[in-house]
């Protein structure tokens, strides 16, 4: 008769034990995987809807500004997919000047009156992150400054002073939203053009010189994250 050998030591090998828990191993670990996954996907989902929500009220506040704006007999052009109002500034500065008309500074006036009321509606508000005031010039070279290109500094002299202009008559130096400054202000001399057939043209460069208000959209928030700002 033959016996089966027990290991030296005299402890038993039980293999089949082993391979099984390994099996349980690699079924926890795909079982987590396939948690994170789900959970990625739902929080990509979640962001892409408030995204889309977030344009949808941007365009919907641009064209109530418009609206506004367009009965104080104020023109301005709203690129509602860019997010951007377009004001054009010849009858506002002379040229070479950063100092606003007084026509200029009642139009601004008014334009951060609509503004600021439009946003106190809670979906406007959340849609946006920052309010950048741009000063923009054409291409015609303007005298050095110091050393610097005259029409960057033109450029954001003229935003400074609208957005001076704009405090002056709402106080928006104090608006914040989602935990910071609301408005911010640049130049950019003619680094970004309109498109045009001919650039030299002086309709082309009538059309450069604007100031643009910029609504940035708000970053879509993590779900998990929301009520802790």
């Amino acid at each position: 008769m033959i016996q089966r050998q027990r290991p030296s030591g005299g402890e038993a090998v039980d293999e089949g034990h082993y391979w099984i828990s390994i099996s349980d191993l690699m079924t926890s670990l795909l079982f987590i995987f396939i948690i994170i996954l789900a959970y990625t996907i739902l929080t990509l989902t979640e962001k892409s809807d408030q995204h889309k929500k977030n344009v949808s009220e941007r365009t919907a506040l641009l064209t109530a500004i418009e609206t506004s704006l367009a009965k104080e007999e104020i023109d301005i052009q709203a690129i509602k997919k860019d997010g951007i109002i377009r004001l054009r500034t010849d009858n506002f500065f002379e040229p070479s000047s950063a100092e606003l008309s007084v026509d200029g500074k009642k139009t601004v006036a008014i334009i951060a009156k609509v503004i600021q009321e439009e946003l106190e509606k809670k979906d406007y508000k959340e849609a946006i992150d920052t309010i950048f005031i741009e000063g923009h010039t054409d291409n015609e070279p303007t005298s050095m400054v110091d050393g610097n290109d005259g029409n960057m500094l033109l450029s954001a002299k003229r935003a400074i002073n609208t957005y001076a202009t704009m405090d002056e008559a709402e106080h928006i130096g104090e608006a914040t939203n989602h935990g910071k400054s609301l408005y911010s202000y640049s130049g950019y001399a003619a680094t970004r053009p309109i498109q045009c057939d001919d650039q030299s043209s002086q309709d082309c460069r009538a059309k450069n010189r604007r100031i643009e208000f910029f609504f940035a959209l708000a970053q879509p928030v993590d779900p998990n994250e929301k009520g802790k700002e």
